[in-house]
């Protein structure tokens, strides 16, 4: 592995990303202040939805990812990839029409709005992501991340006029999140310009090209999509059989406490072409080593949980009976993180896609188990964050004893540990005050980090 080329395509992401982060920070943190409950919510849900657009290209954007992933964008098929666009941006357009078709059914006009706004979103989210992917595969990781960060800024200076100007109306927002996607799109086409910019006489048909990305990508598409429903389910108990405001409120805890997982997003990115141009002989020993890296680094970034567990409920008061689960959340980012750029990472590379699959759709099972007790039987909030947690850390522990089983590889004793230093976290910060539950927390991550000395030097020395 190439450390200092995999270094400077981090070193693109992470900036891209960190500029996302302070972007994302100042639209949790600051928006809700000035704008209504009600409003935020329906933000909140035009938000939701378009998480989910990206399963409707159903497996065809997933198959170009994972069969050209290590490529040279000089090596692409120019032709063949331009063709698929045309056919791809044509479905994509028959099912934002459907979408919008839908929306007239609906008898609340605020969600019939959030539907059309969400067909529109997602043919831009679409297209941008069949560029991104072949920026991605081909290691064009400085492009990959202008892409990604400039519709983000856009977006942000329109939400900053927006509150300049004290305009409180979510449709604004959305237009302005619109408007930074098709400046994100335009970028990312401009990168593809030799694949996208052709003569029309360069089309035809790839239906067969199509059935092959398809088949492939299928499986890793449901696996994603089964990722993102994991939270999905729960968040959606919360705006069935709870208030907008109360999934509103809700929604921005959880936001703040998956902070961290910008960074870890941005390394995943990079992470993928370059383990595939890898010997995998090598693989198990780089597994390894980022397992142990990655780990010590998440257990200190929680202590970030403090500082701002003191200055939110200041700053955004009228959001105190939400912002008190944070203690309980937090811990998301661990195995969240972990899934993320460890196992679901690794079972890409070694095209592992079926269990990655089987992982995502067990851990679904279970979230729509204990959402159906929570929001049916006990009826208790704290307890449906708790369960937040305990659904996350059955895929990252499953998916882990998985790829451990298959890799052969012995880490799987490990999460005991690990899961530990999660439980007086959370039990800490939810019982204790904030300097006391820091001081308990602190020990214990100084304990953790002693006992798992040797394993973290020889996953540093490992890099060098």
């Amino acid at each position: 592995m190439k450390v200092k080329k995999l270094l400077k395509d981090v070193s693109y992401t992470v900036f891209s990303n960190l500029v996302s982060l302070l972007i994302s920070t100042v639209l949790v943190l600051v928006v809700p202040k000035f704008i209504g409950v009600e409003d935020y919510g329906y933000w909140q849900l035009y938000l939701f939805y378009t998480s989910y657009v990206g399963i409707l290209h159903f497996g065809w954007l997933d198959g170009i990812y994972l069969r050209f992933g290590g490529k040279k964008y000089a090596d692409l098929n120019e032709k063949l990839f331009f063709s698929q666009f045309i056919e791809f941006l044509i479905f994509q357009i028959i099912l934002g029409i459907c979408i919008i078709l839908v929306s007239f059914l609906s008898g609340d006009s605020n969600r019939a709005y959030i539907l059309v706004m969400t067909a529109c979103a997602m043919i831009l989210i679409n297209l941008r992501q069949f560029c991104l992917y072949i920026l991605q595969d081909t290691g064009r990781m400085q492009e990959y991340a202008i892409a990604t960060m400039v519709g983000r800024i856009l977006y942000f200076v329109s939400v900053v006029i927006l509150l300049l100007l004290q305009e409180s109306n979510f449709k604004l927002f959305i237009i302005a999140d619109i408007l930074g996607r098709v400046l994100s799109l335009a970028y990312a086409l401009y990168s593809c310009k030799k694949i996208i910019f052709r003569k029309l006489c360069d089309f035809y048909f790839t239906f067969g090209e199509i059935w092959v990305n398809l088949s492939i990508g299928i499986k890793l598409l449901l696996a994603n999509f089964a990722g993102t429903l994991i939270i999905g389910v729960v968040r959606y108990g919360i705006q069935k059989f709870w208030s907008v405001q109360v999934f509103g409120k809700i929604s921005l805890t959880l936001n703040i406490s998956n902070l961290l997982m910008t960074f870890i997003s941005a390394v995943g990115v990079v992470l993928y072409p370059t383990l595939r141009r890898t010997n995998k002989e090598k693989l198990r020993n780089v597994y390894s080593a980022i397992r142990e890296i990655l780990l010590n680094a998440l257990f200190w970034g929680l202590l970030i949980y403090y500082p701002i567990s003191i200055i939110l409920p200041i700053w955004l008061p009228k959001y105190n009976d939400s912002l008190i689960y944070m203690s309980l959340l937090f811990p998301m980012c661990i195995y969240s993180g972990k899934f993320s750029l460890l196992i679901s990472t690794f079972m890409k590379t070694y095209r592992f896609e079926k269990d990655l699959l089987v992982v995502n759709l067990i851990s679904v099972l279970f979230s729509v188990i204990l959402t159906i007790l929570n929001v049916i039987v006990i009826k208790r909030l704290p307890v449906l964050m708790c369960s937040i947690i305990v659904i996350l850390w059955v895929q990252s522990s499953l998916g882990e004893y998985i790829l451990g089983k298959k890799l052969k590889l012995r880490s799987f004793h490990k999460i005991w540990a690990e899961t530990i230093v999660v439980i007086i976290f959370m039990s800490s910060s939810w019982y204790l005050g904030t300097f006391q539950s820091m001081t308990v927390y602190m020990i214990t991550i100084v304990i953790y980090t002693i006992f798992n000395k040797n394993s973290l030097k020889r996953g540093i020395s490992y890099f060098h």
